[in-house]
């Protein structure tokens, strides 16, 4: 009987510690989170209505952070283990003042919250998470200064389309945050797959 319960202790220690390893760099849900709210901003950029975007990333922005703290609180309280989600609860609450009282910072938004999940993701030690932030921070500026607009405007020239406007057409902007908005979704799904295999390695 004893030795069953140790067997029985054992296989329960080493299921944690699967576990917590698989949980030091979870990587899956903030990308998944924000490039879901990349997606549901693409719409109010169809007609560039600014002060929509600016008040979409007021909000969308911190909350990104906060639903991240709160799946993470909720998988701690669910099976014991898991990362702590003062991280991305300050952090949250950073992003929404400077987005309060640094009006300007409308105009780089996407940035700014890759530059914030870039410092969790250095304090994490998660390499992958570092560079999906990084990538999402410099899209984000070059994004906002239409760099990706252009390239698909030339695109459509060149394929013959919208010549008499020189290739400018109504929803290049939405297209790019849609195309972008499911990257990093995908990359997220592909964060979650290497983290459920690590926890039943």
């Amino acid at each position: 009987m004893a030795v069953s319960d140790s067997s029985g202790t054992l296989d329960e220690v080493g299921r944690l510690k699967r576990l917590a390893w698989a949980d030091r760099r979870p990587s899956s849900v903030p990308l998944i989170i924000f490039g879901t709210l990349v997606v549901m901003y693409a719409p109010l950029v169809y007609n560039d209505l600014s002060n929509w975007a600016f008040w979409y990333w007021l909000v969308a922005g911190p909350t990104g952070f906060l639903l991240c703290a709160a799946w993470y609180r909720r998988r701690r309280t669910v099976i014991g283990v898991g990362s702590g989600t003062g991280s991305y609860v300050t952090t949250g609450v950073v992003v929404f003042a400077a987005f309060a009282l640094v009006i300007p910072l409308w105009i780089t938004a996407l940035p700014t919250i890759g530059l914030a999940l870039f410092i969790i993701a250095v304090r994490q030690r998660n390499l992958y998470l570092a560079i999906c932030a990084a990538s999402f921070g410099v899209f984000g500026f070059l994004a906002s200064i239409f760099t990706f607009d252009n390239l698909l405007y030339r695109l459509a020239y060149h394929l013959g389309y919208f010549k008499a406007s020189d290739g400018y057409f109504r929803g290049a902007s939405t297209v790019v945050y849609v195309v972008w908005g499911v990257l990093m979704v995908v990359a997220g799904l592909i964060a979650l797959l290497r983290e459920v295999s690590a926890a039943s390695a």
